[in-house]
């Protein structure tokens, strides 16, 4: 589509070009009436050039700047032009008649022009014409006409056949990356699942009961085990994260609230250490775009704040300001400043936040421990046209970003009130986890099975559903404290499930915990589950402990 504008662009400003030019010449060399026509010629085709421009009409003018150029070359051909050159003109139209259209349809119209010419010099005595062509001029003018019509065809059948050759390769890459990627999801899946299960039972068994010999051979398979576990994390890291844009949802949503509901998942994860200033400077909170991306940015960047500064006090202010305003759209500015990331880049984009000098000597790090990965958050940005730019002072590390959000309904931001309809999404009450009634939606029975045995000992009670569906059957007709829920499922599957449930208690302003149980583990997974309004995650496969203290602090807010 841009292609095909930019090159009627081109053919009407050469064409303008080209007449306005020539209306000069005429002019000076006391042609008058030949210099009317062409002043008159290039007024047209300035209108058609501002047509195109204030209302992008490219069929419109197409015609228009074709049937204008055919009246100019055969008023040519009639009066011989200057000096009888006038019949040299025709052999342009193939090279523009034919790049103007599709390559049947300029094809047709090229054809067409060459009938009309034919007429014309069949008839051209009865005309009474400026200039006669004589039979024998006449052959060697529709022959050079001829060859110049299947030279441009040829030349624009190969450029459209590799045209489509280059796109079906592209489309066949994407669709091998795609397979590949869902392969990756697919495998890591099944072997997470069992995986899980002798994670799980192994802290079931009670090693006491065991003779020396049988504890070694326990220790040696949960040994292979972990190294399993690594093996398959060191697997999916090569999936990268893919932006798809039928996967972005444009909606109207405030933007303070989409933000401060994210930052409070990790201000109740690290309450004692954990400070978050976010300001919006009173700017419109309403805009109209994907506030899941927006929470995925926010998700990405602040996990890996906090991953490269993993003890001590932690303080984050993030500042949001407008940089370009019009009537229709907004550029909003993000900065997010924290304490100076210890940070370096190596040469495929990825940071590494910089160990220990101490540890380096020994050679007792390992450099993934210390990766911080803002591919999530980079690929959404320049997905938007905006650029993730990192700086770093002695004392501060800045990272900042900027789109365009279209305005949307509503006022501007009000602090107090914004901030306690925040407050609202989740109940003020503690729950004990041993008083919890749990859900857990999971569709594989030896899975249900293992995790009724973890926790049975923890929580009141915990009912079954076998998938997003009967999940939400059971939603609607008992109060539970808290769900597990998995990722992959028939019917509804998890991710759907959750927004269905958020949907549902919308209008009560409360909210159920939700911890993500998946055996996903590729990036961008947890961030997906976060954002479409799970509290927590936790990928397969886990120590019991974790997953506990995960339903302590939802359920103790």
């Amino acid at each position: 589509m841009v292609n095909k504008l930019l090159v009627i662009y081109f053919i009407n400003i050469i064409a303008f070009v080209t007449h306005f030019t020539y209306a000069v010449i005429a002019l000076i060399s006391g042609d008058v009436a030949l210099s009317i026509l062409l002043f008159l010629v290039s007024f047209i085709l300035l209108l058609i050039l501002g047509l195109l421009y204030f209302y992008k009409t490219q069929r419109l003018a197409s015609i228009l700047i074709t049937l204008t150029a055919a009246a100019v070359m055969l008023y040519l051909l009639f009066t011989g032009g200057t000096e009888g050159s006038g019949h040299l003109w025709i052999l342009v139209f193939p090279a523009f008649a034919i790049p103007l259209f599709r390559i049947s349809m300029g094809n047709f119209i090229s054809f067409c022009f060459f009938l009309i010419l034919i007429a014309y010099f069949v008839f051209q005595n009865k005309l009474n014409p400026g200039v006669t062509y004589s039979f024998p001029f006449v052959l060697r003018l529709l022959g050079a006409y001829t060859v110049i019509h299947f030279l441009f065809y040829l030349g624009e059948y190969m450029r459209n056949r590799n045209f489509t050759v280059l796109e079906k390769k592209i489309m066949d890459t994407e669709n091998e990356s795609r397979q590949k990627d869902d392969f990756l999801s697919k495998l890591s899946h099944q072997i997470r699942t069992p995986l899980n299960n002798i994670t799980v039972i192994s802290n079931l068994i009670n090693k006491a009961k065991l003779d020396a010999e049988h504890r070694d051979l326990f220790d040696t398979i949960l040994a292979s085990t972990i190294n399993l576990i690594n093996v398959v994390n060191n697997i999916v890291k090569v999936s990268e994260v893919k932006i798809e844009k039928e996967l972005s949802n444009q909606v109207n949503f405030d933007l303070f609230s989409s933000i401060d509901n994210t930052l409070k998942l990790f201000r109740d994860q690290h309450k004692d250490r954990l400070e978050i200033d976010f300001k919006l400077k009173n700017l419109k909170s309403n805009y109209i775009g994907d506030p899941i991306r927006i929470k995925q940015i926010f998700l990405n960047i602040i996990e890996n704040i906090i991953k490269a500064n993993p003890t001590g006090k932690l303080i984050i202010e993030i500042d949001i300001s407008l940089d370009i305003d019009n009537e229709i759209e907004t550029e909003l500015g993000f900065h997010i400043k924290c304490p100076q990331l210890q940070i370096e880049s190596d040469d495929y984009g990825n940071y590494y936040s910089r160990p220990d000098e101490m540890l380096i000597k020994e050679g007792i790090y390992q450099p993934d421990d210390y990766l911080i990965d803002f591919t999530i958050a980079k690929k959404i940005i320049e997905y938007y046209g905006g650029e993730f730019i990192i700086t770093t002072t002695s004392e501060l590390t800045t990272l900042a970003f900027a789109f365009m959000l279209k305005k949307g309904t509503l006022g501007t931001y009000k602090a107090d009130s914004e901030k306690e309809s925040a407050r609202l999404l989740v109940p003020k009450h503690k729950v004990d986890i041993k008083d919890a009634n749990i859900l857990l939606v999971e569709d594989n029975a030896v899975n249900q099975k293992i995790i009724i045995l973890s926790l049975k000992n923890y929580v009141k009670n915990i009912d079954i559903a076998n998938n997003g569906k009967d999940a939400l059957d059971k939603f609607g007709k008992t109060k539970y404290d808290l769900i597990l829920m998995d990722i992959q499922m028939p019917v509804i599957n998890g991710i759907a499930a959750t927004k269905k449930i958020r949907e549902l208690e919308s209008s009560s302003n409360t909210q159920t915990p939700i911890i993500a149980i998946t055996a996903n583990a590729l990036s961008g997974d947890k961030e997906s589950c976060l954002a479409a309004g799970m509290n927590d995650y936790i990928s397969k496969p886990f120590q019991i402990d974790i997953l506990v203290n995960k339903m302590k602090l939802l359920l103790e807010v």
